[in-house]
């Protein structure tokens, strides 16, 4: 029993001691900083850009079509001098695979291809049933995911989401859309761009007829020789520049509002500042080879759609 309550006083003091003492909190072992060393990364490895580019060399060259030409029109004159800069084009129209990507939408008519009977084929054809409004969501979407400032600004904004949906009819806030000036981002060639990408260089007294040679087979699908239906891009021959599919595909939305050609040389003209109808140059596989021309000229509105209808893309060169 003595052995018991000095146990039990040994016990009390104890417990007394630990109320007036703090209790050490112990602290995890002390760790080495290690250094990170990184793989270096391959240039393969590196993302590259989505659409293939090529750089033009700007200059002056003679826009339109003279009077007396094979199937000109006379919205294709008076022939003017225009002069542009140095800019990038596409070397493709951008494709379903292309437009899925930066959009997550599929808006095409063909889903199959072909070329290429394989499941994914359709990511090769160029997209369609695309309005101009669609066009400037596409580039200032890919401009913001590749790091480029973009280019287009609808009420103050550059953020397409901002934007709400593109307009199945006309919009006047959509055609007010600004175009920034310096901005590096992707976004439509001018019509004059255009025209100048798709003639490659050719400064021959008698002027190529397509882009790319006089024989529309070569270079452009058009209703006699596409089946009547769209194909996988690039599978006709190039340009000068070695831009594909520029005589026909699919049409391709331009940058201006429809106008009228004058006898003024011109300076990187840009088009009337307003309109109705937007430029669509280019032909198209379900239109007559006429439409091949490089200086063929037609418009539609800016919220038409089409199954031969879509576009490619431009950048300006900073200098």
């Amino acid at each position: 029993m003595k052995n018991f309550t000095v146990f039990f006083i040994i016990i009390i003091l104890a417990f007394a001691a630990c109320g007036t003492k703090k209790v050490a909190v112990l602290s995890a072992p002390e760790t080495k900083s290690v250094p990170v060393i990184e793989r270096p990364v391959k240039p393969e490895e590196k993302q590259k850009p989505l659409v293939e580019m090529a750089a033009i060399h700007g200059g002056t060259f003679s826009m339109g079509s003279p009077k007396g030409t094979s199937f000109s029109l006379d919205i294709e004159r008076p022939v003017s001098h225009v002069t542009v800069s140095d800019f990038l084009i596409g070397i493709y129209e951008i494709t379903q695979g292309q437009y899925y990507e930066v959009t997550g939408y599929r808006p095409s008519n063909f889903s199959t291809n072909s070329d290429d009977s394989g499941p994914e084929g359709w990511m090769k054809l160029p997209v369609e049933m695309i309005t101009w409004y669609n066009t400037l969501v596409f580039c200032n979407k890919l401009s913001v995911k590749e790091g480029f400032s973009p280019v287009y600004r609808i009420e103050g904004s550059t953020d397409p989401d901002e934007w709400g949906e593109a307009p199945l009819v006309k919009n006047s806030a959509w055609d007010a859309v600004e175009m920034i000036s310096g901005a590096n981002g992707y976004r439509l060639p001018t019509e004059a761009e255009w025209e100048y990408a798709a003639r490659g260089g050719d400064t021959s007294s008698k002027p190529l007829v397509y882009a790319g040679s006089s024989d529309a087979g070569k270079v452009s699908w058009y209703y006699d020789n596409s089946g009547f239906k769209i194909h996988e891009i690039g599978k006709k021959a190039p340009n000068g520049y070695g831009l594909y599919d520029m005589s026909g595909n699919v049409m391709e939305w331009c940058w201006d509002w429809l106008g009228n050609y004058s006898a003024a040389a011109k300076d990187n003209p840009t088009g009337p500042l307003s309109g109705q109808y937007r430029i669509i140059r280019g032909g198209g596989w379900s239109v007559s080879v006429h439409y091949s021309r490089v200086a063929y000229r037609h418009n539609n509105s800016p919220f038409y759609r089409g199954v031969n209808l879509g576009f490619r893309t431009a950048r300006s060169v900073q200098n």
